[in-house]
């Protein structure tokens, strides 16, 4: 009987986990259109990595809408602008005054940051 109880265990596998992904300290979006911050003309945007402290600041709202029966991802303005701000350490008013194809530009590439990770996708 412990041939047949040794016989059904599942063989155990060791692997190596996969090298983590580098993530990016921060995203640079150059402007078509410059902006003005704290007296200066700007022709980019340099926005650092979030943390949970800028996700705590801005509230109930979050950054990024997901329809989770659809798959898509979109910006949330409000909050988004909001954290742009933040992130990029300028005025709200800077962002306001943002071209539309560039605040939309610089949202889309900060969206990446705020999905939830395969971790939490597994529950």
């Amino acid at each position: 009987m412990a041939g047949e109880n040794a016989a059904r265990r599942p063989e155990v596998v060791q692997t190596e986990a996969a090298p983590a992904k580098e993530r990016p300290k921060e995203v640079v979006i150059k402007l078509a259109v410059p902006v003005q911050a704290h007296g200066e003309t700007l022709n980019e945007m340099k926005f650092r990595r979030p943390t949970g402290k800028d996700i705590m600041a801005i509230g109930d709202d979050y950054p990024i809408h997901i329809d989770w029966s659809t798959g898509q991802v979109r910006p949330n303005p409000p909050a988004m602008g909001q954290m742009m701000s933040l992130l990029a350490a300028v005025p709200p008013s800077t962002i306001a005054s943002m071209d539309a194809e560039d605040w939309s530009t610089c949202a889309h590439a900060l969206m990446g940051f705020f999905p939830p990770g395969a971790q939490a996708m597994q529950f």
